[in-house]
This record gives structure tokens, sequence and C-alpha cells, in this order.
């Protein structure tokens, strides 16, 4: 599922501040709706293979956890055979975007959009194609989507825009990595609150 244009979704999703990799480029009117009669689909390279990897393991992890129990050995050599998948689909992804070292851009972050600093002003309505990075998972993530507002001279920094962005056209795989990352991230924070006060007291 996926949002359009015509329709948005209104769901509301747990927003979170992090260091992302961000690439995007504007669309014309007519190519963006020529991309929005298309099904969102995953990009056809090693990035969209990474993903839908990432996916199933995440949906085989309880079952994992289940049979490590019953039999550690077999659960133990399944578990190698799980992270030997992910070695490759980091390989993989390593040959097509080794530029990327790191994050570029600190962003805050849902399910539904992103909102990010920026040094060039993007007009209200813009169409962008965004490719995201989340660290340390090394997920990427594609989207279409429409700029909502764009508030200027907030800093004197190269970046004085801040830019606010809605996804318009994401595979639902991708939106549960969005909101997949964003939960993740926020309980490793409230666990390493909760152990900083333990050793203040």
């Amino acid at each position: 599922m996926s949002t359009s244009a015509g329709r948005p979704e209104r769901r509301k999703f747990f927003r979170i501040d992090d260091d992302v990799y961000l690439e995007y480029h504007r669309l014309e009117e007519a190519d963006y709706q020529q991309r929005l009669t298309q099904p969102p689909g995953l990009r056809h390279d090693s990035s969209g293979l990474a993903l839908q990897l990432h996916s199933l393991t995440t949906q085989s992890s309880n079952i994992l956890s289940q049979i490590r129990k019953r039999d550690p050995d077999v659960g133990q050599y399944l578990a190698i055979i799980d992270r030997k998948l992910e070695l490759l689909s980091r390989a993989l992804l390593g040959s097509q975007l080794g530029h990327i070292s790191g994050p570029n851009t600190h962003a805050n972050l849902s399910g539904n959009g992103i909102a990010f600093l920026c040094g060039e002003q993007l007009a209200q309505d813009s169409k962008l194609e965004l490719r995201l990075m989340l660290f340390p998972g090394n997920t990427v993530v594609h989207a279409l989507g429409r700029v909502i507002h764009c508030l200027g001279g907030l800093t004197i920094s190269p970046q004085p825009y801040r830019i606010g962005v809605e996804f318009t056209h994401i595979a639902e795989i991708a939106r549960e990595a969005l909101i997949r990352h964003t939960l993740e991230l926020q309980s490793a924070r409230l666990r390493r609150e909760k152990e900083q006060r333990k050793d203040t007291r």
C-alpha cells in the first residue's frame, strides 16, 4: 500500500530526530504525476534486495527465538545463516553505494515524512524524489514526496532552510522499515537514559 497525491493517508506516526544520509532531486510536475500512476514497488537493485532481506529477517526473528529454545544447535545454525545473508546484502549494497561513508543530514523522521535543514529554498508543493540511508543497519529507502513547508531565516549557517516533506509514494515495506527504525532508535535512547540515571544514583 502507498499514499497517493489524490487521497493521502492521514495516519499519525511516531517522529524522532536522527542522523541519516539523504539525497533528493526535484521533479517536474508531469514526471511526478507519471510516477504516481506506477506502483511504488522497490528499486530493482541491491538496495531493494537489502530492504526485503532485512524485512524477512525481522519477520522470522520470533520463530528463530522459539527454535533456539527447543533446539539450541539448530537455532545457532539458523542464526549464522541469517548473519551470512546480512553480510552479503551489505556487501552488495556497499558495492553500489560506496560513496556513502555515513550520515550527511540531521533530520526529523517518521513513517509519513521527513524534515531537514537545507541550503536551498524549496517552494511549497515542490515534488521530490528522495533516497534515505538509515544507520547503523544501512537500510535504504526510496520515496516520492511533496514539500509541505519551507521555513527560512532560521540560522545563518550554510543550511538556513528547514524543509518539511510528506511522503506521497512509498512502498509499504519501506514505510515499515522507517517505522521500525524510529521505534528501535527510541527504545535504544530510553535504555541509555535509564542506565545513565542508574549511574548517577
